[in-house]
């Protein structure tokens, strides 16, 4: 996909702002046009960090859902161009998700689902 580095580096930082990690000191404004892909949020329903990324979101692409990270499998992203996988409150807590070997979609793993599927891949960045 033309531009999906630039698009999933884009979502990291959003990440990043929405998560505290950065001291924004002032809005910045929407693009004049949105970004013509499909994103999917898969995180904690009802909370108030899914209530802002999806505001964040559909600020910028066409098209926004959200999503129980709780009810997430592989074919849950497949109408989607970009899946962002989030759960914020107790790591302990976070539902326990395992993607197929076969999943094939550009991903976005925020905190404890980062780490967690990090692990299962055996990455460096998962809990040990």
């Amino acid at each position: 996909m033309r531009g999906s580095r630039t698009v999933l580096l884009g979502l990291a930082a959003a990440g990043l702002i929405l998560s505290g990690g950065s001291q924004a000191t002032s809005p910045q404004p929407a693009p004049a046009e949105k970004i013509a892909l499909k994103v999917l949020y898969a995180g904690h329903p009802g909370s108030a960090r899914e209530k802002e990324f999806l505001t964040f979101l559909r600020k910028y692409f066409t098209e926004v859902q959200a999503g129980d990270l709780a009810k997430f499998t592989g074919g849950s992203a497949h109408a989607f161009d970009v899946a962002i996988l989030d759960y914020d409150g107790d790591g302990f807590k976070a539902p326990r998700i395992s993607l197929p070997p076969n999943y094939a979609r550009a991903t976005v793993a925020v905190g404890v689902p980062g780490a967690m599927i990090g692990n299962q891949l055996r990455l460096k960045t998962g809990y040990e």
